[in-house]
């Protein structure tokens, strides 16, 4: 069994660039900041610190994960509209489980309860009337 190499893109490890122009460049320098595209982690601290504060976003899916004793999970995707961000939270991911992609929802953390010595987040969550996959309806 021969493996393969893998194929680099583009072809021979050749780079092309567009260049920008002058004009472009001197408008880099001024340009303002606009959305925050890093993708940050949520955690709970940050959630019981807005407690009663709601949060709109649209969910952009789950992604499985594995932690370090190799059992399996589900992190939620989100965006604010300024920033995109993760959690993890069990009780919020199980909210969203059954949610569409694109799906405008209001994220409230409640409060929390004490399980086994942990402080878990609780959370109520509403669907919005919008949907970015399905455009203006």
């Amino acid at each position: 069994m021969s493996q393969e190499k893998p194929e680099l893109k583009p072809v021979n490890g050749e780079v092309t660039f567009m260049m920008p122009s002058t004009n472009a460049l001197g408008a880099l320098k001024k340009a303002e900041k606009g959305r925050q595209l890093t993708v940050s982690y949520k955690k709970k601290e940050e959630w019981l610190g807005q407690i009663g504060q709601p949060v709109k976003c649209f969910f952009l899916g789950l992604k499985e994960a594995t932690d370090g004793k190799g059992d399996t999970y589900f992190i939620a995707k989100l965006h604010d509209g300024e920033k995109a961000f993760v959690c993890a939270q069990t009780v919020l991911v199980q909210s969203l489980m059954s949610t569409e992609l694109g799906q405008g929802v209001e994220i409230t953390c409640t409060g929390s309860s004490k399980t086994n010595g942990n402080e878990i987040p609780l959370f109520e969550v509403v669907e919005l009337n919008i949907n970015i996959t399905k455009g203006d309806e």
